[in-house]
C-alpha cells in the first residue's frame, strides 16, 4: 500500500489529489483519493504553517535526460571533441542544458536562463548565475567552438548507441523542412518546396537517418532550395562510411526512402551501398492501378487497426527488374477520397468567385496574369493543380476554368495505394510493406517537432548559419536522448504520453524549518508507475545533496 500525489487537468488548470494504491488481483490499482486543491492553494496552506516553509522543483524530466546523457557518455564525447576553455558552465553543460530545456518547453534564450535558475541543475552542478548575460555570452562562444564539430559529435553518439545495443537492420531516410521568418540569412534559408505550404517563406531542410527503433543515427541540415533527390546520395555515402568505420555489419541493412528520392542515377548508386525498399510515383506504374482488389492479399493490421492489403509482381524500373508491391489501405483510401472531395469543393468556390468578378463590369486597372496566377496559387495547392485547367486572356480580360474529369478519375485509382519496389526478392510481400511503412516513425517525430508536442525545432529567429546548425543539433540531440529513453523503457507497459506525464509530475520538495538555515530535500511520494521509471533509469543518483 502506498500514498502519493497526482494531478487532474480541467479547463487548462491543474488540481492535486492525494491517492492510495493497493495491490489487487488485477495489479496495482488506486483504491482511494482525496482532493487537495490547486498548487497555489496548497502552497498558501503550507506557507501559513509556523514551523516550516516548503518549495518544490521538477525532478523527473530533468533527471531522466541527465541519466540518458550519462549512459551515452555525452560529457566524455563533447569534452574530447570540443575544449572547454574554462567556461563557468562547460560546453557539455551548455549543450545538455539547452537540450533538456527544449525537451521541457520551447522558450526564448532569456526564458531558458530563468528556467535554468529555477531548475535543479544549479543544485546538481553547484553553479548559478545572477546575470543571464553571462550565459548568453558564453553560449555564443560555445556555438563558435562546436559549429564545425557537429558531424564528429554526431558520429561518436552513433558509435555509443550501437555499443549500447542499437543494432539497426533498417535505416530510414526521410527529409523535411521548416519555414522560417528569416528574410535575409546566409546560405541555409532559401525559397523551396515547403512541406508546410509556406511558399512565401524561406525554408531550411533537415534530414534524419533513424533505426527501426526510431533513434536518430545521423542528421544533416542543408539549403532550403535543394531537392531531396540531389541530397540522398551524399547521405547514403556518409551513413555507409560511418557504419563501416564502426565495423558494423552492413551487408543485410535495408535502406528505406520515399518517391521524392528516385532517379535513374540514384537507384543504382544506392544499390551499391545497401539493399533498399523505396516507393514509386504513381505515374511510373499507372497500369498497376487497374489491378482489381480481389487479387490483393491481406498482409497485416497496422497500429491504427487498418488492414493492409498487397499485390506482388515484378517490373523493370530504370532498366532493371525489381520486386514490386502495390499496397492498399481501405481506411486510408476513404480518408484521401474525403479530403480530395472537400478540397475540390473549396477550390471550385474560389474559381467561381474569380469567374464572377470578371463577369461584372470592371473599372480601373486591368488584371495582370502574374497577379492572377499568384492569387490562384494561394488556394490551388500543387497536388491539385493537375486536376484543374484555367486560362486567362489578359488583353480581353476573359477568364475560364474547369475540372479535368479524366485526371480526377485517374486520381481516384490511387486512393489508399502505394507502389513499392525493392532489390530484395527474398523478402515476403508483408516484409516489404512493413519495412517501408516503418518510415512513418520518422514522419511522426518530424510532426512532433513541428507541432510543438515534445521537442519543437521552431521558431527560427536566428540568421547565422552556424547558429541555425547548432540550434538544430540541440533539438536533434533532445530527440536522440528522448528516443533512447523510450527504447530503454520498452519493457515498461506504459505509453509514451504516460511516461512523459509521470516524469513531469515527479517532483522534489525542499523543506526549511523555521529558525534553521538547513534545507531538507525530499522526493515527493511517487505513483507505482513513477517508481518503476525511477528504478529503471536509476534516478536516485540525481537527488541533490
Amino acid at each position: 500500500m502506498s500514498y502519493y500525489m497526482f494531478q487532474k487537468r480541467k479547463d487548462g488548470r491543474i488540481y492535486w489529489y492525494l491517492g492510495k494504491s493497493e495491490r489487487t488481483k488485477k495489479g496495482v490499482r488506486r483504491t482511494w483519493q482525496q482532493y487537495l486543491g490547486t498548487a497555489t492553494s496548497i502552497m498558501e496552506k503550507i506557507n501559513s504553517l509556523p514551523d516550516a516553509q516548503i518549495t518544490s522543483k521538477s525532478f523527473g524530466s530533468i533527471s531522466a535526460m541527465l541519466s540518458i546523457a550519462e549512459e551515452l557518455n555525452l560529457k566524455e564525447i563533447i569534452s574530447k571533441i570540443v575544449p572547454d576553455n574554462n567556461y563557468k558552465l562547460s560546453v557539455y553543460q551548455h549543450i545538455i542544458m539547452q537540450s533538456i530545456c527544449r525537451f521541457n518547453k520551447p522558450m526564448s534564450r532569456k526564458a531558458s536562463i530563468k528556467w535554468f535558475k529555477d531548475s535543479i541543475l544549479p543544485l546538481l552542478w553547484k553553479k548559478d548565475f545572477q546575470s543571464p548575460q553571462t550565459i548568453f555570452n558564453q553560449f555564443d562562444k560555445v556555438v563558435n567552438n562546436i559549429k564545425n564539430k557537429i558531424p564528429d559529435i554526431d558520429e561518436e553518439i552513433c558509435k555509443t548507441l550501437i555499443d549500447n545495443g542499437i543494432k539497426p537492420s533498417t535505416l530510414i531516410w526521410d527529409p523535411t523542412n521548416f519555414f522560417t521568418y528569416i528574410e535575409k540569412g546566409e546560405n541555409l534559408p532559401k525559397k523551396g518546396a515547403s512541406k508546410e505550404k509556406r511558399f512565401d517563406k524561406n525554408i531550411i531542410n533537415l534530414g534524419l537517418v533513424v533505426s527501426e527503433d526510431n533513434i536518430p543515427l545521423m542528421h544533416v541540415v542543408y539549403d532550403g532550395n535543394k531537392k531531396e533527390s540531389d541530397v540522398i546520395m551524399n547521405i547514403t555515402n556518409l551513413i555507409h562510411s560511418r557504419l563501416k568505420k564502426l565495423n558494423f555489419d552492413i551487408e543485410n541493412i535495408v535502406f528505406v526512402f520515399d518517391k521524392g528520392n528516385n532517379s535513374k542515377e540514384n537507384i543504382p548508386k544506392i544499390k551499391e551501398k545497401f539493399h533498399f525498399v523505396g516507393s514509386l510515383r504513381m505515374n511510373q506504374m499507372n497500369h498497376l492501378l487497374d489491378i482489381p482488389l480481389s487479387k490483393f492479399e491481406d498482409l497485416y493490421t497496422n497500429k491504427k487497426g487498418n488492414i493492409m492489403k498487397g499485390f506482388r509482381t515484378k517490373e523493370k524500373i530504370y532498366g532493371e527488374e525489381y520486386s514490386i508491391v502495390v499496397t492498399y489501405n481501405e481506411k486510408g483510401a476513404k480518408k484521401q477520397r474525403e479530403k480530395t472531395e472537400s478540397s475540390i469543393k473549396k477550390i471550385t468556390e474560389k474559381f467561381q468567385e474569380i469567374e464572377e468578378s470578371f463577369n461584372k463590369e470592371k473599372k480601373g486597372k486591368k488584371t495582370k496574369i502574374k497577379g492572377l496566377s499568384s492569387r490562384i496559387n494561394d488556394f490551388l495547392y500543387k497536388q491539385y493543380r493537375i486536376l484543374f485547367d484555367w486560362n486567362f486572356d489578359e488583353k480581353d480580360q476573359k477568364f475560364s476554368w474547369g475540372l479535368n474529369k479524366d485526371k480526377l478519375e485517374l486520381r481516384k485509382k490511387t486512393y489508399g495505394k502505394n507502389i513499392l519496389f525493392s532489390d530484395l526478392e527474398k523478402l515476403t510481400t508483408k516484409e516489404i510493406a512493413e519495412t517501408y511503412n516503418s518510415k512513418t516513425i520518422v514522419e511522426h517525430d518530424f510532426k512532433t517537432m513541428k507541432d510543438k508536442l515534445l521537442i519543437p525545432i521552431k521558431p527560427f529567429n536566428l540568421r547565422k548559419d552556424r547558429r541555425l546548425k547548432v540550434h538544430v543539433f540541440i533539438c536533434v540531440l533532445s530527440m536522440v536522448l528522448y528516443r533512447y529513453m523510450i527504447w530503454k523503457l520498452r519493457n515498461i507497459k506504459l505509453s509514451e504520453n504516460r511516461i512523459n506525464e509521470e516524469l513531469k509530475s515527479m517532483r522534489i520538495a525542499f523543506i526549511k524549518q523555521e529558525g534553521s538555515n538547513s534545507v531538507k530535500k525530499v522526493l515527493e511520494n511517487m505513483t507505482p508507475e513513477q517508481i518503476e521509471i525511477y528504478s529503471a533509469l536509476n534516478l536516485k543518483r540525481f537527488l541533490p545533496n
